[in-house]
């Protein structure tokens, strides 16, 4: 009993230092068990309490999570752009606070619960323009995420907003833009972003 109060008290205290979102490990290292069949026993009792809940394989969920951080556990290897940083830098209207739109190197995946997670596949050539936000989640720019939402669209995904009247396109830097372009190598893309981000010339 002494053991559980114990658990409990680390758990609450613990939670929101990482957001209200655990792996495995570090719910083994929080109560110091390194049993397989214990750690297991142990989470079963949280989750029947109704202080953890299961999201996906080896991460768990608190009552009160960010969504971003839940993200970035996960898929380690993402970085949230499309809509979600587009309403991020306030370059749309909000976005839907039960999807983050991310983008990862390897291959593409969708997750649903409380929040549903969306990770669409880009080359790792393409994986840069990121920031550091103080949860410490990765985060396109805002020209980045206007290139990722090109691109994507190009690849038939589809977005709730209008990828040609929504977008506030005049917030962005033209230098940054023209930088980050030259990194793409298909010439009609990069056409495409200028005839839609600057107007036809």
């Amino acid at each position: 009993m002494k053991n559980a109060l114990e658990n409990t008290e680390k758990l609450l205290e613990f939670a929101p230092k990482v957001g209200g979102v655990f792996s495995l490990s570090e719910l083994s290292s929080l109560f110091n068990v390194s049993n397989q069949q214990t750690l297991w026993a142990t989470v079963k009792k949280f989750e029947a309490a109704k202080l953890l809940k299961r999201y996906c394989r080896g991460i768990y969920i608190a009552k009160e999570f960010d969504p971003q951080i839940l993200s970035a556990k996960v898929r380690t290897d993402s970085y949230i752009s499309l809509g979600s940083a587009l309403a991020y830098h306030r370059l749309i209207g909000t976005e839907s606070p039960f999807l983050v739109s991310c983008v990862v190197p390897s291959r593409a995946s969708e997750y649903s619960g409380e929040v549903n997670l969306s990770y669409a596949r880009i080359s790792q050539a393409l994986c840069f323009g990121t920031t550091i936000l103080n949860n410490g989640v990765r985060l396109a720019d805002k020209e980045k995420a206007v290139l990722d939402t090109l691109y994507f669209y190009q690849h038939k995904k589809s977005f709730h907003f209008n990828v040609f009247q929504d977008i506030q396109f005049s917030l962005l830097s033209k230098e940054k833009m023209e930088t980050y372009l030259d990194r793409y190598t298909n010439p009609k893309f990069k056409t495409f972003v200028r005839n839609t981000v600057y107007g036809k010339v």
